[in-house]
């Protein structure tokens, strides 16, 4: 189900520690000044997000103090929902969509945002135009191509490591369950054969009552046997259960977009973020970049449908 969603934001009356001692040090590796959030671009994101992760300051213009040293001072901007919403949208454009923390903090009678813009567990991103960048002292530098090939590389094998654990994991515990679950269901078996032979009238009750625990088993042994022939491919949407809430949740995706003309246009426009809910089965398979990239493949089908009447 979608949902129009705002990001969370935290209102400080005024200017916090950390924040001091950031307008202090100076643009750098951690921290960026922008006089305006206009100026709060998808590269400044990306870059902070593929580096170590740091902070922007919009509202705050950079000048030189009496010792000469380049600091921050405060000039205020525009706080409001609209203005936080459309840098919301610049991190959810990114490939993939970056996670950003929005703060107001106020310097007497002039407020300004703090963007927290973590290190990535899911770098590299890019920019919507396909730009891949990284923090450099002060500025933004374009990532080269044997340092683009690494953080792939880490991030691989980072991605798959997390996967065959949490596969692991579950198996394991699938098999559990389903060892109980065996165990319980032929003794309920037993219990009712034993039931069926001191009451041999009833023959036909019997073996509909066997039949529908012999159903369940094979269900649960089919979604088990799936999981085992794919627990050790890299690619986790080889995961044939996977696959399989992937396709439901799209089509569910498509019939709400069909059926919902107003939230069609709002994301069509670009102008709400949105998150995903899900529950079950698929919040337990799917993940967030799996939920952004099913959102855009059943906007597209839509799109291609429109244009097809």
């Amino acid at each position: 189900m979608l949902l129009l969603d705002m990001p969370s934001k935290k209102i400080s009356k005024t200017v916090t520690a950390d924040t001091a001692k950031l307008l202090q040090a100076g643009e750098g590796d951690r921290v960026d000044f922008k006089r305006g959030p206009d100026g709060v671009s998808a590269e400044d994101l990306v870059a902070f997000a593929n580096a170590g992760g740091g902070a922007i300051l919009a509202g705050v213009d950079e000048r030189a103090d009496d010792g000469g040293a380049q600091v921050g001072v405060v000039v205020g901007c525009d706080v409001g929902d609209g203005t936080i919403l459309q840098i919301a949208n610049k991190a959810l454009g990114c490939i993939p969509p970056i996670a950003i923390d929005v703060s107001i903090e106020n310097d007497d009678d002039k407020s300004f945002l703090r963007i927290n813009v973590p290190s990535s567990a899911t770098k590299p991103h890019c920019t919507p135009k396909g730009v891949y960048c990284t923090r450099a002292g002060r500025r933004n530098r374009a990532l080269h191509p044997t340092e683009l090939l690494k953080i792939f590389l880490e991030s691989e094998a980072r991605a798959f490591a997390e996967r065959f654990e949490a596969a692991a994991g579950r198996i394991t515990n699938e098999l559990g369950e389903l060892e109980e679950s065996l165990e319980s269901s032929i003794q309920n078996m037993a219990d009712q054969l034993g039931w069926a032979d001191s009451k041999l009238g009833d023959t036909e009750s019997a073996l509909a009552t066997i039949q529908v625990y012999v159903t369940r088993i094979n269900s649960e042994t089919n979604d088990i046997a799936s999981r085992l022939r794919t627990m050790f491919r890299q690619d986790k949407r080889d995961d044939p259960v996977t696959e399989r809430e992937r396709n439901k949740l799209r089509g569910e995706l498509v019939d709400q977009l069909l059926n919902d003309r107003k939230l069609l246009d709002t994301l069509a426009k670009g102008t709400a973020a949105v998150k995903i809910g899900v529950e079950g089965k698929a919040a337990e398979e799917l993940t967030k970049e799996d939920l952004q990239a099913i959102l855009m493949d059943a906007l597209k089908i839509v799109t291609v449908n429109a244009v097809n009447r």
